[in-house]
């Protein structure tokens, strides 16, 4: 199993369980089928970003259950729905 991190730095992290050794090789990142996600980071993700946003603007995201949608949760208090994986910039 894998598990990924968003760190204060605005970097995602994968990492194996339950060894905790961090993955780096984008092509075994790229083939792993997540259970659930709630990062703001990644390819996966990039749409949700609004255009000139601050690093901080978008502070949580979660994946539905179904894991077609994910919802986002900004600093302005809106709450977004967006399609998952949702991979285009600025839609």
């Amino acid at each position: 199993s894998y598990f990924q991190v968003s760190t204060g730095a605005y970097k995602r992290q994968v990492h194996e369980v339950p060894l905790g050794k961090q993955i780096t090789d984008p092509a075994l990142i790229e083939k792993i089928t997540w259970a659930t996600w709630t990062s703001i980071l990644g390819d996966e993700v990039i749409g949700i970003w609004p255009r000139n946003a601050e690093k901080a603007d978008v502070n949580c995201a979660c994946v539905t259950h179904a894991g077609l949608n994910i919802v986002t949760g900004d600093d302005f208090g809106l709450v977004k729905l967006f399609d998952f994986p949702c991979t285009e910039k600025f839609v």
